[in-house]
């Protein structure tokens, strides 16, 4: 996806590890995503669903407001997947380990744990 490196050099430094995590890698599912990027990735996520879902509320564009937020979050499911798996990799987890997301009601606490888990220093399974 380097036809988006222009777009992300010129972005504001605070949404560039979003433009790095979501737009250049879109499809990466190797390598690693340090502690610090994944959750500025994530922050920023929030902070554009938020805005997003805020401007839903407007009744006047509420309804294609909507049809982006639905876009937006299209968008980013298939990065989202991928970053989260080199999170994983990151801490010296494998892929598979993302399914734990599917355990109803502790899924995502323990993968929140794996989330919040220093780097293992690169070296993954």
């Amino acid at each position: 996806m380097e036809q988006f490196r222009p777009f992300v050099d010129k972005m504001p430094d605070f949404f560039k590890p979003w433009g790095e995590e979501i737009l250049l890698r879109y499809f990466d599912f190797e390598g690693t995503t340090d502690r610090t990027t994944f959750w500025h990735v994530v922050l920023i996520n929030f902070i554009i669903s938020a805005v997003l879902g805020a401007l839903c509320k407007v009744p006047i564009i509420g309804i294609i407001c909507g049809i982006v937020v639905a876009l937006y979050s299209v968008a980013v499911l298939i990065p989202g997947i991928a970053m989260s798996i080199r999170r994983l990799n990151d801490i010296g987890k494998s892929w598979p380990y993302i399914f734990f997301y599917f355990i109803p009601c502790v899924g995502w606490i323990i993968m929140l744990v794996f989330f919040l888990q220093p780097s293992a220093g690169g070296n993954y399974q």
